[in-house]
């Protein structure tokens, strides 16, 4: 499937955890010293290009007394248009008390709604009447938006949706027959859903469609006390980790240990579970095997609970099994693009740019990451890649704000050779450049 959709997934767990989370109005005293306590309406929401798309509503507050459900549109505030960005600057300067007109787009239809500003309790994450509606993150999925599509990406391990059949990369069109395609969408089908209710998915898997039902969970309630597995072996000397969202690995002495593993990982789904010990790679010790890149599978020996097993795992996960023997070119994760499960590399620094920022004055040009720094050896620079130069799509798909150059990049596979459209001097080429692992 990842073919077949160009695999440009915007890398989005925590923006949906943030987003989805938010509550008008979020209150932060210490940007705002100057409302102690701000006036609240009590919708969840998500970004929209018209306004606050409402996804859920929350019960004994100002939204849930008139006429709002999950999937308005809040479009201006007294007249005043509201986007997520702006909530504080719309909402916050009316007094608690105060009756306000909300415009509000609903299925196309536009009508007005008056609603009276309230404080926002203080016990509101605490207090069950104000009880938060479910979305994605609440019940153990989460997903990716890619355009308008919404992909699987991961699911909580100990989840009702972990062990329901979800594939990494399955996409979401409907929840419970509502269609959907955006994050925000998906919560708001589930924002009328109580803890306990069946919940139905229809998906895409490739050219199949199926349907998967799980009974909803909210794990907001999990107790955090709750203590981690018991470890089934002793205390391992790791020399190096290796930590991702899905998956993190320690490597030692003639071994490579699971210390997590998210069921939406590709080496869950080929048998591997948490604690398992890989000791072999194509029948060769683990820090031995060189010729973990010719082929399709790789061959390995796992030690589980006092057994040895063997499980063919994908090549991709090649990389994985031999970051503990190689020297990673030192970049900053959070700045150098390169990074990530499979530790494929570009090698360059780059900025996302705005649409109307200078660099694209006198071109056509609205999107593009801007090349700050190319680094020396690494695929960029061989293939000529340029400082100044302007990344406008990799392999024909265009580098935006909302799908950046690290996220066109992120699951091509280390030896594939990618097409980069580049801006330069006002003039749009052409260039290929073979990605590899990032090591020296």
């Amino acid at each position: 499937m990842k073919r077949t959709i160009g695999i440009s997934i915007r890398a989005l767990v925590l923006l949906a955890l943030l987003m989805t989370a938010a509550v008008a109005v979020a209150q932060d005293k210490a940007q705002n010293e100057s409302a102690a306590t701000p006036p609240f309406i009590g919708i969840r929401y998500w970004h929209h290009d018209e306004g606050l798309f409402v996804t859920g509503i929350i019960p004994n507050t100002p939204a849930a007394e008139v006429d709002l459900e999950a999937g308005d549109i809040v479009v201006a505030v007294e007249g005043e248009s509201i986007r997520v960005e702006t909530v504080r600057e719309v909402v916050w300067k009316h007094a608690i008390g105060a009756t306000v007109s909300l415009s509000i787009d609903r299925d196309g239809r536009q009508f007005e709604q008056d609603l009276t500003l309230v404080a926002r309790p203080e016990d509101l994450f605490e207090n069950p009447d104000y009880a938060m509606p479910l979305d994605l993150a609440s019940v153990g999925l989460f997903v990716g938006q890619c355009n308008d599509k919404l992909l699987v990406i991961g699911a909580l391990s100990d989840s009702e949706v972990a062990t329901a059949g979800f594939h990494v990369y399955d996409e979401i069109v409907a929840i419970d027959g509502d269609e959907v395609h955006t994050i925000g969408e998906a919560d708001a089908a589930l924002s009328g859903l109580s803890e306990g209710d069946e919940l139905s998915f229809d998906i895409l898997r490739g050219d199949r469609e199926m349907t998967i039902k799980v009974i909803a969970e909210d794990h907001r309630r999990r107790d955090p006390r709750r203590r981690p597995p018991r470890r089934p072996h002793p205390r391992l000397e790791v020399e190096r980790a290796y930590v991702s969202d899905n998956i993190e690995l320690g490597y030692g002495d003639g071994f490579v240990v699971v210390s997590v593993l998210n069921p939406a990982h590709e080496l869950y789904a080929a048998g591997l579970r948490q604690f398992d010990l890989i000791v072999e790679a194509n029948e060769a010790p683990v820090e031995e095997a060189a010729d973990l890149f010719s082929g399709d599978t790789i061959q390995i020996a796992v030690e589980r609970a006092h057994r040895t097993l063997h499980f063919d795992i994908p090549a991709s996960a090649a990389p994985l099994l031999m970051f503990g023997d190689i020297e990673p070119v030192d970049q900053d994760r959070s700045q150098w693009l390169g990074l990530h499960e499979k530790q494929v590399t570009l090698g360059v620094r780059y900025l996302q740019l705005e649409p109307d920022s200078p660099y694209f004055a006198g071109s056509e040009v609205t999107h593009g990451a801007f090349i700050a720094e190319v680094i020396e050896g690494l695929p960029a620079e061989k293939a000529g890649v340029q400082e100044g130069d302007i990344i406008l799509a990799v392999a024909g798909e265009p580098v935006t704000l909302e799908i950046d150059l690290r996220n066109r990049i992120y699951f091509h596979e280390p030896g594939e050779q990618v097409t980069l459209d580049i801006l330069r001097d006002g003039k749009i080429l052409q260039i290929d450049v073979v990605l590899r692992v990032a090591s020296k």
